[in-house]
């Protein structure tokens, strides 16, 4: 069996990123159902260290309609604790799509 360790995700344009739709698997990853987080500012379930960075290159992504932008965010859980991920993310029209993937900390030190 494998192990789920990454959710897609869309999001609008709007400088808050506000998700619209969410695979299943975040559920697994984040612990919200897709209806919980729909809806949601994206930065409403960040580290508050990692905002001005993404809202920084959001705004640069949205600008230019650039693809395959790679950025790593610790996104909250429902229960508190923070998830790292790498987002992998690409303008498509009037949407963001973004593929999170769980990373290992513990690696990269």
């Amino acid at each position: 069996m494998f192990e789920v360790d990454n959710f897609i995700s869309f999001h609008d344009l709007t400088p808050d990123g506000t998700f619209i739709w969410t695979s299943p698997s975040v559920t697994a990853i984040l612990g919200y159902e897709p209806e919980e987080i729909e809806g949601v500012p994206a930065y409403d379930v960040m580290h508050k260290d990692d905002i001005a960075y993404c809202r920084v290159t959001h705004q640069e992504n949205v600008l230019n309609d650039m693809v395959g932008t790679q950025i790593v965010v610790r996104f909250k859980h429902k229960d508190g604790s923070y998830v790292p991920c790498m987002c992998i993310f690409s303008v498509c029209y009037d949407y963001i799509v973004t593929c999170s993937t769980v990373i290992d900390t513990a690696q990269e030190a």
